[in-house]
């Protein structure tokens, strides 16, 4: 049993996630084009979902979850928007100036985050892995997964910029959804073919999640930036505000927290490091 029940992050977490990103984004975009961004970002998450767990079966959510509509819980989905919005908008202000450098630095800092919510919740049962990872019990190709849904979806929205008619937008969302998804099954169908998880042994898995820290570190090493007031993370970085930092807080810290109850030493370093780089990329 999970000493925080899933009610936490279903009933307050989540909702809160999504308002504080909400607010940052009316505050970048307007209230509209903030509305219309975060849920095709919610929709891009129910997709990936759906597809993932259709395609691979590798995990699934148990009944705890009290919305979850074709086995999605919808506070995931909706942490999804969160997340991917306020790392875009970090990722500019920590100094990532080209698309490429916003996609990968994005892709960082929500593994960041990834990387303290996995283990805990795979602990505390609030989703699972089949067959358990090499790290932790999390397979290594569920960070390579978050890299291609983050990153994909940021490099298209940043070449895809320029435009503020509603419909134009709304038509190249569900565009880069279909292509990010697109791209999330074929590296996952390769990695899976190529039989590369297997090759993960504990050792291994750490040593990439010591690279995924430092990658993440250096991302966000860059001094303050403006970016692009034409692009879409260039305008969330460009607005003023703290809630961009607070939402990838507030998603890691009570996984930090769970970590702490369940008094093991590997959950808590692995949380720990997570919430420490994202203090330093929020400085």
């Amino acid at each position: 049993m999970s000493p925080l029940p899933t009610a936490l992050y279903e009933l307050l977490v989540a909702p809160l996630a999504a308002a504080l990103a909400f607010l940052h984004a009316r505050r970048a975009l307007g209230s509209g084009r903030a509305a219309g961004e975060l849920m095709a970002l919610a929709a891009y998450g129910y997709a990936l979902e759906r597809a993932a767990m259709a395609a691979f079966a590798a995990h699934d959510y148990p009944a705890s979850w009290r919305i979850a509509p074709g086995g999605v819980p919808l506070a995931v989905v909706v942490v999804w928007a969160a997340v991917i919005s306020s790392a875009m908008a970090v990722a500019v202000r920590r100094g990532a100036r080209s698309a490429a450098a916003r996609a990968a630095a994005a892709a960082l800092l929500a593994l960041v985050v990834d990387l303290a919510m996995e283990p805990v919740a795979v602990r505390a049962g609030l989703w699972r892995w089949t067959p358990r990872g090499a790290w932790l019990g999390v397979p290594v190709g569920n960070f390579v997964g978050w890299a291609v849904i983050v990153g994909s979806y940021t490099l298209g929205a940043e070449r895809w910029a320029g435009s503020d008619h509603v419909w134009l937008q709304a038509g190249r969302r569900v565009a880069l959804a279909v292509v990010s998804v697109l791209a999330l099954l074929a590296v996952g169908l390769a990695w899976r073919g190529l039989g590369l998880e297997t090759r993960f042994t504990a050792a291994g898995a750490w040593t990439l999640w010591g690279a995924m820290i430092l990658g993440a570190v250096f991302a966000a090493r860059g001094t303050a930036h403006r970016g692009d007031p034409t692009t879409l993370a260039g305008r969330l970085g460009a607005a003023g505000g703290a809630l961009p930092g607070v939402v990838l807080l507030l998603v890691a810290a009570p996984f930090v927290a769970q970590a702490i109850l369940f008094a093991d030493p590997a959950l808590i370093l692995a949380a720990a490091v997570s919430l420490g780089v994202l203090v330093f990329a929020l400085r």
